[in-house]
């Protein structure tokens, strides 16, 4: 199997080609905006790299969300139209789930928090396996004792829960979504015919006004 995948939802662009759970190639690059014009060239240089063309792919993936719009929308347009190119196969990872699976187990009496800079008051927030939500760390005190925190703010989170009267550690792995975590998900990922976002908040842009 030969998976394209990458990621532009955060601040940072990143994309893989992997054969048979062998990464080919990698590239990563941190930046505040302007993911759609690098996504592109950093796709060619991987493909190149790895030997490959994009019609070589057997699946190509890339972040659901939630992350920040402009960038999230232009991953999931890019793979949309490589993968109606291409007749591959599309497959869609979240953002929690790109991070957790980069992660070291939890421990005994853990909970798994990971928190994501949303660059709003409140963050992108996901409780072990349950439903994703929006947090500000002011206050946070969820159920639990222990907890393993990941993400770009589990730092913030983590003093929070300290506060609070919790244990909290800093998970060892990637901050924010990697390309090579999402290659090796979307090898036993449920192929979709569609990639639908996911988003915790609403995307702030407005509808035009009907004349």
């Amino acid at each position: 199997m030969k998976i394209l995948a990458f990621d532009t939802a955060f601040a940072a662009v990143s994309a893989c080609v992997a054969r048979d759970g062998e990464v080919l190639a990698w590239r990563r690059v941190e930046m505040a905006r302007g993911h759609a014009e690098a996504l592109l060239p950093m796709i060619g240089e991987v493909l190149a790299e790895a030997g490959l063309a994009v019609p070589d792919m057997t699946r190509i993936a890339t972040t659901l969300g939630p992350g920040h719009f402009t960038g999230l929308r232009a991953g999931l347009a890019a793979a949309q139209g490589l993968g109606l190119a291409t007749g591959a196969a599309l497959v869609g990872i979240t953002s929690f789930a790109a991070v957790a699976g980069g992660l070291e187990p939890v421990r005994a009496g853990e909970r798994r928090l990971i928190a994501l800079d949303s660059k709003r008051a409140e963050a992108f927030a996901m409780l072990d396996d349950e439903a994703p939500f929006a947090a500000s760390p002011e206050g946070f005190a969820p159920a639990g004792d222990s907890f393993l925190v990941a993400g770009d703010l589990a730092a913030v989170f983590a003093d929070a829960l300290a506060k609070a009267g919790k244990r909290a550690r800093i998970a060892a792995g990637p901050a924010l979504p990697d390309a090579r975590t999402i290659a090796r998900l979307a090898a036993t990922a449920e192929p979709v015919g569609r990639l639908v976002p996911l988003y915790i908040h609403p995307p702030a842009t407005t509808a035009p006004r009907r004349p």
